[in-house]
This record gives C-alpha cells, structure tokens and sequence, in this order.
C-alpha cells in the first residue's frame, strides 16, 4: 500500500511540473505584444476614448483576432522550416519581387522606432522635465546598448518586465475611475461607426496589426531553441506556442482595451478631446491627482523603450533575411 501511495505522487509530481512546462514557452509572443501598445497605440487609444468613449472597443478586439491568427501562422512557420518571414521570402519569391518587399519592411521598422524614441523622450519629459532632443538621444543609447547585449534572454525577460510594468500601471489607473461595465462589454462586442470615427477606427486599427511584428515573431520563436528532433517533438511545440500567443494577445488586448476604458472614464465623461499624450498627462493629474499622472508617465517610458527594441530587432531579423541570413547582433 504504501508504495502504491509513493508511485501516485511521483506520477502526480510529473504531473505538476509537467503543467509548468508551458512557462518555458511564454516569451516570443510578449515580444510581439510590445509593439502593439507602443506610444503610437496609447495615442490612437486615448484619442478613440476620449472622443467616442466605449463605443470604438469592438476595434481593439476585431484587430486582436486578426493578429492572433497572422502571429500564430508565422510563429508556425518559424518553428516547422527554421526560417524567419523575411528568409522565407528571399528563398521561394524571385528576388525582384523579395527585395522591394523586404526593403520597405525595413524602413516601416525604422520609421516605428522612430516614433516610439519619441514616444520614450515625451515619458521623460513628463517624468524629469529632460527636453525632447536629449530625451531621444537617452532613450536611443539605452535601446542600442540592449540589443547589442547580444543576449536575446535578457531581452526577453526585460521586455516581459516592462509589460508588466505596463499592465500594472494600468490596473492601478482603473481602480481610481468609474467604468461602466455594462456599456463597455456591449462596445467590445458590438461594431459601431459613430460620426467622424472612420480615421481612427483605421488608426487603431492600424496600430495594433503591425507588419514588422510578423518577421519579428517568426524570427524570435527560434530562439528558444526547442526539441524539434520528431514530430511529436514538433507537434508539441506548436501546442506550447498557441498557448504563447494567445496569452500573449490577450494581455495586449487587455491594455489595449484599459486606455479606451481609461480615457472614456475621464475625458469622454468630461468632454475633452485628447490630441497628444502630453494632453493626457496634464489633464488626468487634475482629474485623478498626481499619482496617477506620474504612473501614467512610467508606463509610456516602459512602452516606448520595449517597443524601440523590439521594432529594433525586426529590422535586424528583416535586413539579415534578404540575404538569407538569420538574425544575429554581429
């Protein structure tokens, strides 16, 4: 009896840590999260908020849906043939069609790291009163210095800090407003075009399905380097990876979502439009107090920090693939 009892909890052991498996898979997907709640998203966010309350909610899920669907069918991609989206590319397209493609890629990636450098000065400017230009330049060494460390790990695990960094900030903001719930489930679930929302139902739209994500996803998710040895092996890490990316797309869905609630709970109610992310700031410190303000700050450094690098490492995995190369910091 008494081994029987011992063989039962060395299975139930097994069990345990077999469950726990799947946090050695959770990673590439909060990479990809990042670069879509970047600066570029909190102003389509607060903006969607603050003019049209809980009404544009439903885009931040339709966009989601869309970008599970892409992010899943490359990281499938990554993980089955080990080629990035950008090798991918430049090995089974004739190359006057790969290399426009790929080159555009590439300066989309340059053209988003630029606007969320922006993103990190405007935190700091908020945070420490630095100017814009010395707030580009800090936020800029930082970025460099963390992608030629060289370690995609430590990468990983600042990233999935500054994400939660990001969620928490956001919780904290919700507790100090009023939703009202029911209007907020009805606006995630049912579409609705108000009257002059066309431009940012596209600019929200727009900010969550960013293409460089998908060379970035397809690229990263070999990092891991997983068993692929057999098809079970395979077939096994496919199944951790869904879970990866739908975790991953939730979590951005929620933040995403939290700035709309956000805002609609504060300007919307108070009937103010915001334009720009300094304009958030400055009027939620009255609205909510100071705290809530310098936690805003925090957030949006975090944000545009996370998202600099990871526009960053897209551009890497992009211009390495045109010659068919896989990303590497050398």
């Amino acid at each position: 009896m008494r081994n029987i009892f011992k063989d039962l909890k060395r299975r139930d052991h097994k069990r345990y840590l077999g469950g726990l498996d799947v946090f050695k898979y959770i990673g590439p997907g909060l990479l990809v999260t990042v670069g879509f709640i970047d600066p570029g998203n909190w102003a389509s966010n607060f903006a969607a908020g603050s003019e049209f309350g809980y009404s544009l909610l439903w885009v931040v899920t339709l966009s989601t849906i869309m970008l599970i669907v892409l992010q899943h069918n490359v990281a499938h991609l990554g993980i089955v043939t080990g080629l990035c989206l950008s090798e991918a590319a430049t090995k089974y397209t004739p190359s006057w069609v790969s290399r426009p493609i790929l080159g555009t890629a590439v300066l989309a990636s340059i053209s988003t790291s630029l606007a969320e450098i922006l993103g990190g000065a405007i935190a700091l400017q908020m945070l420490f009163g630095i100017p814009i230009v010395w707030g580009s330049i800090l936020t800029t060494v930082f970025v460099v210095v963390m992608l030629f460390t060289n370690s995609y790990k430590k990468i990983e695990r600042s990233i999935i800090a500054f994400v939660s960094v990001i969620g928490l900030s956001f919780i904290y903001e919700l507790f100090l407003v009023k939703i009202d719930w029911p209007l907020a489930i009805q606006g995630w679930v049912t579409p609705s075009f108000p009257h002059g929302s066309m431009l940012i139902i596209m600019s929200v739209l727009g900010a969550v399905v960013m293409p460089h994500n998908l060379f970035l996803h397809s690229e990263v998710i070999q990092s891991h380097e997983y068993n692929k040895k057999d098809d079970a092996s395979i077939r096994k890490v496919l199944k951790y990876e869904l879970f990866d990316t739908l975790f991953s797309m939730i979590v951005g869905w929620a933040i995403n979502s939290a700035m709309i609630l956000l805002a609609a709970a504060t300007f919307f109610k108070s009937g103010i439009q915001v334009e720009e992310l300094q304009q958030a700031k400055s009027l939620l410190e009255p609205l909510l107090g100071s705290g809530a303000a310098l936690v805003f700050a925090l957030a949006l450094l975090m944000a545009g920090v996370s998202s600099t690098i990871t526009s960053g490492m897209a551009a890497g995995s992009i211009f390495a693939g045109i010659f068919g190369e896989s990303y590497h910091i050398k």
